[in-house]
């Protein structure tokens, strides 16, 4: 039976004519194949069938999605190559394999990959880029020998070539597969991008996040969201929430390993902002875009790879979409960003556990007998060794969850560095092996009544065995001081020193102040900057400031004064914060502001 003809001379002269340029001519060779697929299969030239087993397509196919290098092409490239696997071992193309091998690579099925790139190199050993993708995955593996073997046969094939001289320096190194895939073949591109110089390089560090997952951040993320479905990779990562007296689905627009990057700080705000989203949303529509909002409810929400969001919503056939930027501003050219920072409630902290163990009855008896707070649930066991303790108060949804691993990324050993009150800071949470992860999500309550619970929850989980810190507002508390900064509580005034941290730090200029959980108020962080003061007197300066603001539920806006004394008129400034990320309120410190008559 004579083999069917899916391409033709002048189609593959015309995919040729697309190798060479811009990254953009990827596409169009995309385009171009599926409309001659297309086409092919409506005039009855061949089938779907033939079409996706043909050897041909698939190497023209593999290599236009792989070159495109955003995950949904690797996964459109994953899914397409298994139909000509036949075709492509009865014509020993080493090529075919090397090509799978990547677009599973970047869907992080790593193993597979492993396998394909092996079975790429028996199948043509003379294919020489073949080596090079199983000397990155033996490293990664752990196979530091193999992988180095893979190279000289590589470079046997290909004397000096660079991204094979480069691959051995990173081997012996010891760097990560990731590390291993921020490269560029082109020598002279690839070292501005190794230099922070060269174009592309979030789009690049993008897709490598889609090869490997953290996944104990990811069970930290599923912790705060608490989904009662989930289904990773298919091709993106959907889950639904429990959402008011109901449910609603959201998806990431990437892989389950690129979510597992997203901090767990920002997911848990999302999830505590969804409802003032919702009403920001409907009142955009509303006053801005003239849509008639009747009966408009949120139906589901998405989040990009890089924190963008956007909200549908929908009533019968009718839905509209409002976007939002990472910070949770609302974005685009149609729709201006919103003053201030939103509305708050969302609170969390980690409790630094000696051992990734955990007394849940304990638990529950401290914040009884202690708070006067009842918890009539059961922890629910994860499978995994850790555990949660999920329950409403007032309204408010609170969560105790243990994770049998330390913080992601040394992130709590770093910022422990922070706590000029206590020295042995980072020392203490290094020995950390598990952690308390202590949530509140306000729920559209009060944020100082959902900051407050927060507190309470953490002083409850501080008198479990092995406590050796708590790690929130950026730094790690000593548990003996957060517990005692909680007496406040007890007394009927907000716990102001649990819930903000006031950072000082010097230059040139002076000393700087910062406060770092503003934010969970719904309120702007505030900095001093350049400060002629004492420490003491400057960090004394700003809890006067952010008592002020929290108890009188006040919002300072750019071009606002503050003073605290007869004729003190503090000019206050709203711009790019230079401690705190985003947009910080500024104010001098007295001492360098005259005093007016």
């Amino acid at each position: 039976m004579p083999k069917v003809c899916i391409l033709t001379p002048e189609d593959v002269e015309a995919l040729e004519a697309m190798c060479e340029g811009a990254s953009g001519y990827f596409y169009r060779m995309l385009d171009y194949l599926e409309e001659r697929i297309r086409e092919g299969v409506r005039r009855g030239a061949f089938t779907q069938e033939e079409a996706e087993a043909d050897l041909d397509v698939a190497l023209w196919y593999s290599y236009a999605c792989n070159n495109i290098d955003e995950y949904e092409y690797y996964y459109r490239a994953a899914q397409w190559m298994p139909a000509s696997e036949p075709a492509a071992g009865a014509a020993g193309c080493g090529m075919w394999y090397y090509r799978y091998s990547c677009a599973l690579l970047y869907c992080g099925r790593l193993d597979e990959a492993l396998e394909y790139a092996r079975r790429g190199v028996e199948t043509e050993p003379d294919y020489v880029w073949g080596w090079l993708q199983l000397g990155k995955l033996l490293s990664h593996f752990g196979d530091r020998a193999g992988a180095l073997a893979a190279v000289e046969r590589g470079l046997a094939l290909e004397p000096g070539d660079y991204e094979f001289t480069t691959l051995a320096r990173e081997i012996r190194a010891g760097c990560s597969l990731e590390e291993m895939e921020f490269h560029w073949i082109d020598p002279e591109q690839d070292q501005l991008l190794q230099a922070g110089k060269g174009q592309g390089a979030e789009d690049k560090r993008r897709a490598i996040a889609g090869i490997l997952c953290d996944r104990e951040n990811l069970a930290a993320i599923k912790g705060v969201l608490q989904p009662a479905e989930w289904e990773a990779d298919a091709p993106y990562c959907t889950f639904v929430l429990p959402y008011g007296d109901g449910r609603v689905t959201g998806r990431y627009s990437g892989s389950e390993a690129s979510l597992s990057k997203l901090p767990v700080s920002w997911v848990a705000a999302l999830a505590g902002r969804l409802p003032e989203l919702e009403r920001r949303g409907l009142t955009f529509l509303s006053m801005e875009a003239g849509v008639g909002t009747g009966g408009m409810a949120l139906s589901w929400f998405a989040i990009q790879p890089d924190r963008r969001l956007s909200l549908c919503f929908q009533a019968g056939e009718e839905s509209q979409l409002v976007r939002f930027e990472a910070d949770f501003t609302l974005s685009g050219e149609d729709q201006p960003a919103l003053e201030g920072p939103g509305e708050g409630g969302t609170f969390l902290a980690f409790v630094l556990l000696e051992e990734p163990e955990w007394d849940a009855e304990q638990f529950k008896r401290d914040l009884r007998d202690e708070w006067g707070i009842p918890c009539m649930t059961e922890a629910a066991d994860d499978g995994d060794g850790g555990s949660t303790l999920l329950f409403d108060v007032s309204g408010m949804t609170a969560a105790v969850t243990l994770y049998p691993f330390p913080v992601p990324r040394g992130e709590a050993e770093q910022c422990a560095k922070h706590n000029y009150l206590w020295p042995e800071a980072a020392q203490a949470a290094g020995r950390h092996r598990a952690q308390l992860l202590v949530s509140v999500l306000g729920r559209g309550a009060d944020p100082r009544e959902a900051g407050l619970l927060q507190v309470k929850l953490t002083c409850a989980a501080c008198r479990q065995a092995g406590v050796l810190g708590v790690y929130a507002n950026g730094t790690v508390y000593q548990p003996e001081f957060y517990q005692e900064a909680a007496q406040a509580a007890e007394e009927g005034a907000l716990p102001l020193l649990n819930l903000v941290w006031f950072g000082l730090y010097r230059t040139e200029e002076g000393m700087g102040a910062y406060t770092e959980g503003m934010r969970s108020f719904g309120k702007d962080e505030i900095e001093v900057l350049g400060a002629g003061a004492q420490p003491g007197d400057l960090r004394g300066f700003l809890i006067d400031i952010a008592l002020y603001v929290l108890e009188e539920n006040i919002t300072l806006q750019d071009g606002d004064t503050i003073g605290f004394s007869e004729g003190q008129y503090l000019p206050i400034t709203r711009s790019a914060g230079v401690w705190a990320d985003g947009m910080t309120l500024k104010v001098p410190y007295p001492d360098d502001v005259p005093l007016q008559t």
